[in-house]
């Protein structure tokens, strides 16, 4: 606390004491001035001059909010910090308390806080005279500061430190409240709450502190959040109604369910869904087989289905597969035959989008064909049925698990469809259009076209967020996403600028919306913050990560970049000998194998570097396609090591493949332009005397 705070401070306790004791038109200056005791001194003991206050505060309005600073501070020092809210009712019940408080606070010092609204509003005659100063003085930074600030302006905002974390709590359960709104909103609602109590002595403090609340939720929350906070306030208000009025299990569920459409549909709280949707599933299960009807099968399959979704996106792979198999088992008991299959068929799709996750792409593949072709019976052209619907999604599935079994130009070709097909049908500007072109930038960036993936991104992330809150996963999702693509291309720098104060990074959103998609940015962040030449500063944020097999390779690559390769060795050494039973993630595992053999070789073991080479060149023989990127990157790194040894037929054969521009199936050649593998290989080959290959020319220069 700096010196002028400290005086500020007992400047406070002496004001509260004489306007206590006396009216205010009663109380001089020289009186307060009595009554300041300083902590340290010579003079701690006495008082001090009127002259000596009116340096300190200049102003009686001042004084007076001083005065209520002090005297609020007393009375709720022994109130505890604010808990964390469930949900958007107890965080509004927060509020409401710490209103009611201050009410209360009203009651008890009723007759302080008149002579506090006189003296608010006073002015004194030396202020109205042409020669006053007409600049505000200077007020240390500190809370007592901050109240003389707003005093001498004739507000009062003693209230506000009180409130500030109150607000932070209860903000943070629907949105992640920027840095200084919570001050700024508890500034407000603390000159409103005085207004309210001083005007309105003897009114009703429950009403008075729920009409606070209220105004504070409308014109402070919503416009954090946006307009669906109104939705999930009714919502909640309805649930909590039917749960203390509603008898039957299914009279309950209907509330729930109300909630976790809106919280699906319409708001960025996917970890709080999939608490909603799991309780709504255990009520919906409570009632016996002869009790349920068709409806009741229907709407417990489908709140299965979109509570594995949520899972599926929060990163828990493994309730998520538990939830859409029992989706599966529950539509097995409608009485009709075709909507068995077609539920079945939603079952087996969100299964396949799973196996994906969790590293079983080659298994995804075989689902999602499945699937396709029972959904494409009926699709028809140019409409957009239901049918067409679920067909697309389907496709769009199995182009991802497509590209990550591997078959990367398949892969590419299928997610082209995809969007060709949704932009006929649905327009440029749908976000499912939207949906689509994040899907084709994931292909295009996994079969080695960052550029490419880098221009498609932005367009869908300015879809996204003409339509879905700026926070939500979807939105975020494409930040990650672009952040990976400007990595993948080279752009460290960019990587680093756009993760550095995303809301993805946030504890916030780990806890409120994906704590997989937030692992997935802040493993992109320290990858390209050790790109950048500071591996030291990216590890410590890949410390407190879980260890799956992506943080793993990241961890050994920001430890390689630093110069640490046995402990980067050590790392891997673990991962390749449990992925040697993994079943079908080849490229997984061969990007496991591509950097042990880095890491080998930067020990200066040779013979085992090349050893892993030849592991990871039989393991992908036949698996995956041979120009994929990461068979590339390895004749890369095979290359650089030949022209160490002096072999350089070797080392030109090669590179050939990477420097060939001959289109493949989907019109792109094996590397795309803008990627760092074609650079490093015309790099090499300048060093080896081979010219660019050149397959065409300019037709203007002929």
């Amino acid at each position: 606390m700096s010196a002028q705070e400290s005086r500020l401070a007992a400047i406070a306790a002496a004001s509260a004491a004489a306007f206590r004791e006396g009216d205010y038109h009663q109380v001089r200056a020289e009186d307060v001035a009595a009554k300041v005791r300083l902590a340290r001194g010579a003079n701690s003991a006495s008082g001090r001059s009127a002259v000596w206050l009116y340096n300190e505060v200049r102003s009686r309005r001042v004084l007076v909010a001083l005065a209520v600073k002090q005297s609020f501070d007393a009375f709720v020092a022994g109130d505890p910090e604010p808990r964390q809210p469930a949900d958007l009712t107890e965080g509004e019940a927060l509020v409401h308390d710490a209103l009611r408080q201050i009410g209360r606070f009203h009651r008890a010092e009723r007759a302080l806080l008149s002579q506090v609204r006189l003296g608010i509003g006073d002015v004194a005659t030396s202020e109205k005279r042409g020669s006053a100063p007409q600049y505000p003085p200077q007020w240390p930074e500190g809370p007592f500061g901050h109240v003389a600030e707003a005093g001498w302006e004739g507000r009062i905002t003693a209230y506000a430190e009180y409130l500030t974390p109150r607000l932070e709590a209860a903000a943070s359960t629907v949105a992640l409240p920027p840095d200084g709104w919570a001050k700024a909103g508890a500034e407000r609602l603390s000159e409103l709450a005085f207004r309210a109590f001083a005007d309105d002595a003897d009114g009703n403090i429950e009403r008075q502190a729920a009409a606070l609340t209220a105004f504070w939720a409308t014109r402070d929350l919503t416009m954090l959040t946006g307009p669906w906070i109104d939705e999930l306030h009714t919502a909640e208000a309805a649930n909590r109604l039917m749960n203390e009025r509603a008898v039957t299990p299914r009279a309950k569920a209907v509330g729930l369910e109300l909630t976790m459409r809106v919280l699906l549909d319409n708001t960025p709280l996917l970890v709080r869904a999939t608490r909603v949707s799991g309780r709504l599933m255990d009520l919906l299960g409570e009632a016996s087989k002869d009790e349920q009807t068709p409806q009741d099968i229907r709407l417990l399959c489908d709140t299965a289905s979109r509570h594995g979704l949520a899972l599926l996106r929060i990163g828990h792979l493994a309730d998520a597969m538990a939830a859409f198999e029992r989706s599966r088992e529950v539509a097995a008991q409608l009485p009709d035959h075709e909507e068995i299959k077609s539920y079945e068929a939603r079952a087996d799709h969100n299964i396949a989008d799973t196996l994906i996750a969790m590293g079983r792409p080659g298994e995804a593949v075989d689902l999602a064909r499945q699937v396709q072709a029972f959904r494409a019976v009926g699709v028809g052209g140019g409409a957009v049925s239901s049918a067409w619907r679920r067909y697309t999604l389907t496709q769009q599935v199995l182009a991802k698990a497509a590209a990550r079994s591997g078959r990367v130009a398949n892969a590419v070709g299928l997610a082209e469809e995809v969007l060709l097909d949704r932009a006929e049908r649905l327009g440029q500007d749908d976000v499912n259009t939207a949906a689509a072109l994040v899907t084709l930038a994931e292909v295009l960036l996994v079969a080695g076209y960052p550029a490419e993936a880098r221009q498609r991104l932005p367009e869908a992330f300015t879809l996204h967020t003409d339509r879905l809150p700026t926070d939500s996963y979807w939105t975020q999702y494409d930040v990650v996403r672009l952040a990976e693509a400007e990595l993948a291309a080279g752009s460290a720098p960019q990587a680093v600028r756009l993760l550095s104060h995303a809301t993805v990074r946030t504890d916030w959103f780990a806890r409120e919306v994906s704590p997989r998609l937030r692992a997935e940015a802040v493993v992109a962040y320290a990858v390209a913050l050790a790109v950048c030449g500071e591996p030291d500063a990216a590890l410590p944020f890949l410390e407190s990560l879980p260890p799956d097999p992506y943080v793993i390779r990241a961890r050994a690559r920001v430890l390689l970049s630093a110069g640490r390769a046995d402990a980067a060795a050590a790392e891997l050494a673990g991962l390749v000998a449990a992925e040697r039973d993994a079943l079908d993630d080849y490229p997984g595992r061969a990007e496991t194998l591509l950097w042990a053999a880095r890491v080998a070789n930067a020990r200066g073991r040779r013979d085992e570097a090349e050893l892993t080479a030849a592991t990871l060149q039989q393991l992908v023989q036949g698996k995956v396609d041979v120009l994929h990127p990461v068979v590339l990157a390895l004749r890369l790194e095979l290359a650089s090591w030949r022209l160490d040894d002096g072999r350089i037929d070797e080392a030109n054969a090669l590179l050939m493949p990477l420097l060939d521009r001959t289109p493949l199936a989907h019109g792109r050649p094996a590397l795309g332009d803008g990627n760092p593998l074609l650079a490093e290989a015309r790099a090499l080959a300048s060093q080896l005397g081979v010219g660019p290959v050149v397959t065409s020319q300019l037709w203007e220069d002929v």
